[in-house]
């Protein structure tokens, strides 16, 4: 700013001259005087040859003449020097810029300003200013095409008059002083993002936009690499790698952040500015948030930079500008475990090389591995599941394998389906079998039965197993009588559960799922197109989804033949049966360790009490209260009476003797009941 003071000074030495040269007497009285109107209606170059010849002539302006020459000998600010350089301002552009930054670092420049050109109040720097500092035989003309105003270094303060007035104001970004005086800048969405030391895991991309980049001739113009992937998918880190291959710094610049601002078109400038004075490359995240107006303000304006986004941007780019975009695939099993020996402790963890993490989730997850892996796979848990509450509900896990009577082939089958949700990502990924799945990598299941028999509990045991969360769909949120609403359901259902350690359960799918139907109406028609599009969600599924039904026969062949595993839950056999009156009540005892139950004929329960296991813990439950209303332990009595009601449930008719055989139980236990007595019991007390 040294310069504008020296030539400042000295033009207010000739000003002075000017003003003291009166032809006429008494005309300092009048606001306009006949000397000045001579001198404005006389040929510029004579008054610019005074003015010169002065300079020369007068020893204090010629002292500050010989400053100002040797100032400009020794060159400018090597900061000054760098902006000027990088955006290419004329020799007009700087002197107006220097004059505006002058004022925004000492206010008192605008007096200054405004003595100089004889007026009474402050004024902004303006190209009449530049002219009369610097000597020029007219003042320069800045269009709305100036690099001032396209790279926002300053701008006309009076918006209603054209750029090109000589007259018109001018005021700098106040930004640019940190970079001129002392290197502080503002606090903005932008940040330099340091050198990656990550593991490269996307080796294909990288080399291929190197490449690119590298076979581009000079002729090519602007580019811009759009970089394709959800959030924490690796885009910016890419991106840097991308940068340190080509010797450069990268910016990075919170897309999200910057689109909150009152401007975010001067905003997106400026910081394109940082990044074009610091020689860095410049990546916007998340551009798919910036308004098209802050796009097309930086769009062409460098080389290259990058644009992060979650799908490629609906906008074209500006004219002359080449883009090009790459979308980032997701990491496999062993790019997971890479990334982990490089920033995480240890070995890592099951869901690191099992759940389908990104590459920031394993960086967020690595910092919880002092505390554990139990800590890990809740901090994978939290990352990966966005559950749409009103839509899908947790369901407790309190089984084990032990709980769950079924048969053994059944049982073999439940396992079967376990080791395949645990190897898939060593089968797909480490044998190389994953083109055999290019639509979804996921297991699907659907378990078949009568209601009671074991469904949902073989869901929950299944999902403690593999340490997954269990979530029932709420079939009364999903199913909508509005054409397209129940699509847009399942659409949030499985976006939540696609990468997420869950197990996905359809309860009594088969509402859902029904056959698909005779078109007759639009309302068949879009019933198809969302059965369809069921199909295609569950093939492109790569979570654990289990689907329950009590009718197979009423799903469409066609659903089936898309399932990994269908398997069929049959009622309990009499042994099984037995096993469960066993899990139900044998073990049962009281605050003090007294057993709660009689000597029971188990066999005889299982064998003439025809349930399902849903059905007898429903009975052992009821016939539990039955006794504490009696105030003695659990009989066989009791049993049967709460049987009887289970069954009425089902429209079944039980004999009432047909338990009564055998002798009373030992230890003072209740005798068995008569007819008489069951039939009240049932009926509520009522003969």
């Amino acid at each position: 700013m040294e310069i504008v003071r020296l030539r400042a000074e000295r033009r207010v030495l000739w000003c002075r001259e000017l003003w003291a040269r009166h032809h006429y007497l008494d005309e300092q009285s009048l606001a306009i005087t006949h000397s000045e109107v001579e001198r404005s209606l006389g040929p510029p170059a004579r008054a610019l040859a005074e003015e010169r010849a002065f300079f020369t002539e007068s020893p204090e302006a010629a002292a500050l003449s010989a400053k100002i020459e040797e100032l400009e000998r020794a060159g400018s600010d090597p900061s000054w020097q760098r902006l000027a350089a990088t955006f290419k301002l004329s020799q007009a552009e700087s002197a107006l810029l220097a004059c505006a930054l002058a004022a925004e670092l000492a206010p008192p420049f605008r007096r200054v300003f405004g003595y100089l050109q004889d007026e009474v109040a402050p004024l902004d720097a303006s190209p009449a200013l530049v002219g009369a500092l610097w000597g020029l035989p007219s003042p320069p003309v800045l269009g709305a095409h100036s690099q001032l105003i396209r790279w926002r270094l300053a701008r006309p303060v009076d918006a209603g008059r054209e750029p090109e007035s000589s007259l018109n104001g001018w005021v700098a970004d106040p930004t640019l002083l940190g970079h001129l005086l002392d290197g502080d800048t503002v606090e903005t969405p932008g940040a330099r993002l340091a050198a990656p030391t990550h593991p490269v895991l996307f080796e294909d991309e990288l080399e291929g936009i190197v490449g690119f980049i590298g076979g581009l001739s000079a002729r090519a113009g602007p580019v811009e690499l759009e970089l394709v992937g959800p959030p924490g998918s690796g885009r910016a880190t890419l991106a840097a790698q991308v940068a340190r291959r080509l010797g450069l710094d990268l910016l990075g610049v919170d897309c999200r952040a910057l689109a909150a601002l009152a401007d975010p078109a001067s905003a997106a400038v400026r910081e394109l500015r940082e990044a074009e004075l610091g020689g860095a490359l410049l990546a916007w995240r998340d551009a798919d948030a910036l308004p098209e107006a802050a796009l097309a303000a930086v769009g062409g304006a460098t080389d290259l930079m990058f644009l992060t986004a979650q799908a490629p941007l609906r906008s074209a780019p500006a004219a002359g500008v080449l883009r090009r975009s790459y979308e980032l695939p997701a990491l496999g099993r062993a790019q997971r475990l890479e990334l982990w020996s490089a920033v995480g402790s240890g070995a890592a963890p099951a869901p690191v090389g099992e759940w389908a993490l990104r590459a920031g989730e394993v960086v967020a997850a690595a910092r919880a591995s002092g505390a554990g892996e139990e800590a890990v796979r809740e901090v994978c848990k939290r990352l990966l599941l966005e559950t749409p509450s009103d839509l899908i509900t947790p369901l407790r896990l309190p089984y084990t394998w032990d709980d769950l009577v079924v048969s053994e082939a059944l049982r073999a089958h439940l396992r079967e389906l376990e080791d395949q949700a645990v190897a898939r990502s060593e089968v797909l990924d480490g044998w190389g079998l994953g083109r055999l799945v290019p639509l979804g990598r996921g297991v699907s299941a659907m378990f078949a039965g009568p209601s009671g028999t074991g469904k949902t509990m073989a869901a929950q045991v299944l999902a403690r197993e593999l340490g997954l969360e269990l979530l029932r769909v709420d079939l009364a949120g999903v199913v909508n009588k509005y054409i397209g609403e129940t699509e847009k359901h399942l659409r949030a259902v499985f976006a939540a559960c696609e990468r997420a350690p869950v197990m996905l359960f359809f309860d009594e799918a088969d509402a859902l799922f029904g056959k698909r139907m005779q078109v007759s109406d639009a309302h068949d028609r879009f019933a198809n197109i969302e059965v369809d599009y069921l199909l295609q969600r569950m093939e492109e599924f790569d979570g654990i989804a289990v689907l329950a039904t009590n009718r197979k026969g009423d799903i469409d062949t066609a659903f089936l033949r898309r399932l990994r595993f269908v398997i069929d839950f049959a009622p309990p056999t009499v042994a099984e049966r037995e096993r469960l009156w066993r899990l139900a009540l044998a073990a049962t005892e009281d605050r003090e360790g007294r057993s709660v139950v009689d000597e029971l004929d188990w066999h005889a329960l299982a064998r003439d009490l025809d349930l399902t296991g849903a059905g007898i813990k429903a009975s052992a439950l009821a016939a539990a209260f039955l006794a504490r209303s009696e105030g003695c332990r659990i009989g066989a009595r009791h049993i049967v009476a709460a049987a009887r009601r289970e069954l009425q449930k089902q429209g079944v008719v039980v004999r009432v003797g047909q338990l009564e055989r055998g002798a009373p139980s030992a230890n003072g236990a209740a005798p068995p009941l008569s007819a008489s007595e069951i039939e009240r019991m049932v009926n509520g007390g009522q003969p």
